[in-house]
Parts: C-alpha cells; sequence; structure tokens
C-alpha cells in the first residue's frame, strides 16, 4: 500500500483544519463551535490513497473517526464465495465507518478509493467528548443512523424483488444522486468500472453490458467506455417504480 500521512498543521499556517475547513459547511460539523473544533483538530491528521487501495478494511478495529476530505469512496462487503457487493457510496465530508466506530465494534465493510483520496483521522476520544456535550450533534447522529437504515432497508427489497433492468436504473439514479455529473455535461462524474455497476445493482457483468447496451439503444443514456450520460432521467426513474 503507498498512502501518504501528513500531520495536522496549524491554524495560522495556511493549510487545511477543522477550524479553517471549507468544507465543513456541508458536514454534520458545521454549527461546532470554534472551541469545539480546536478539540477534533488536536492529533488529526491525513491520509491520501490512489485508485483501488483499501481505506479501512473489514474485521479491523476503527482507529479513529473517519471524515472523507477528498475524492469518492465505494464501500462493500464480500460474500461466502468472496464476490464483492456494493452496499454504499462515499463523497466529500461523508464520514467512513461511523456505525461502527460508534458501536466500538471491527469494521462490518471495507472502504475502497475510486479515484484519488483524502481522509482525516480524528481522534475517537475527542469525538466522543464532543457528542457527550453536544447534544445537537448526538441528535444529528441519531437521525442520520435513522436515515441510513431506511435506504439499507429499500435497497434490500430493490435488489431481491426488481427486474435487471429496474436494479441497474437505480444504480444509475443512486449515482447520479450521490456525485452529480460533470460540470456542463450530462454524463456521471464517476467512472465506474462494468464489475463496480455489477457489484452496486446486483447483477452480473454480462448482464450489465447487455442492460446498458439496451438503455443506449433506446435513448436512455450515452454510454462511451466508461462514460455514462443521462440523456433521459424521467425515462430511467419509471424504469425504476415500474420495472419495464
Amino acid at each position: 500500500m503507498s498512502f501518504k500521512v501528513y500531520p495536522c498543521q496549524a491554524p495560522n499556517s495556511g493549510k487545511n483544519t477543522c477550524m479553517n475547513c471549507d468544507m465543513r459547511i456541508h458536514s454534520l460539523f458545521k454549527d461546532l463551535s470554534y472551541e469545539e473544533l480546536e478539540v477534533l483538530n488536536k492529533n488529526r491528521y491525513t491520509i491520501s490513497y490512489k485508485v483501488g487501495e483499501t481505506i479501512c478494511k473489514e474485521g479491523t478495529k476503527p482507529l479513529g473517526l473517519l471524515c472523507l476530505n477528498k475524492g469518492k469512496v465505494k464501500i462493500i462487503r464480500r460474500g461466502v464465495n468472496g464476490t464483492e457487493q456494493i452496499v454504499g457510496l462515499k463523497k466529500e465530508v461523508d464520514f467512513l465507518g461511523l456505525r461502527d466506530l460508534m458501536g466500538e465494534n471491527a469494521y462490518f465493510t471495507s472502504a475502497i478509493a475510486l479515484e484519488y483520496v483524502s481522509v482525516c483521522i480524528i481522534d475517537k476520544n475527542a469525538f466522543f467528548k464532543i457528542i457527550e456535550s453536544n447534544k445537537h450533534l448526538a441528535f444529528k447522529l441519531f437521525r442520520l443512523f435513522a436515515e441510513e437504515l431506511i435506504e439499507i432497508e429499500n435497497r434490500i427489497i430493490n435488489l431481491t424483488q426488481k427486474h435487471v433492468r429496474a436494479r441497474l436504473s437505480d444504480a444509475l439514479l443512486t449515482i447520479n444522486d450521490i456525485y452529480g455529473t460533470y460540470p456542463d455535461t450530462d454524463i456521471l462524474a464517476i467512472k465506474l468500472k462494468r464489475s463496480d455497476l455489477a457489484a452496486l445493482a446486483n447483477m452480473t457483468t454480462s448482464n450489465i453490458t447487455r442492460v446498458l447496451s439496451s438503455f443506449n439503444k433506446e435513448n436512455l443514456i450515452e454510454v462511451n467506455q466508461r462514460d455514462i450520460k443521462i440523456l433521459n432521467l424521467k425515462g430511467l426513474k419509471d424504469i425504476s417504480v415500474f420495472g419495464i
């Protein structure tokens, strides 16, 4: 593994800290006081990962709170036969393995970098200290867990009961909701391999290729290698709902 570790920088150094992080406005930490952010920032450090590198591995113990500072990440579980299933996609300011850290359990899933990734590691005791003293943050965490549980339940139903066309539509819509499209285009802002799409939609790679080709012919999407341009968002939503 070739990740790089960077120490936390002082607030007046011009480098990124919890106190001057531009992404914090989109985070659960956006309403924390300067003093609370200082607590989180103490002993914080960042690690960078290349495409395909493992950020946290299923079965290992969390060392701290992992905050995705830059890049895109897939969350995976491996089945009994070693088959990879993508159970989530993460974007900037999302947390990785938060439920495992809060439960003081080993990681239930693995996180893999989909592109260059930078992760902030916050000392777990500092994080717990802020939660204990900040009821507003604790409530937001409870709400986040509730929302994630609803998403998981819906996903289980969709993956087990929907036709392959509807499952692929769901996968493309999920990618669009999380990552959006590149500026001034309708091309999804992540270049996933066919195997990743298959792992996200609970399909075989051959079925992914076949249904992508079908969607392309129906002018729902335009496929150019790993670039997928959405041409008919409503059409994809109709397939997701009606399974046609």
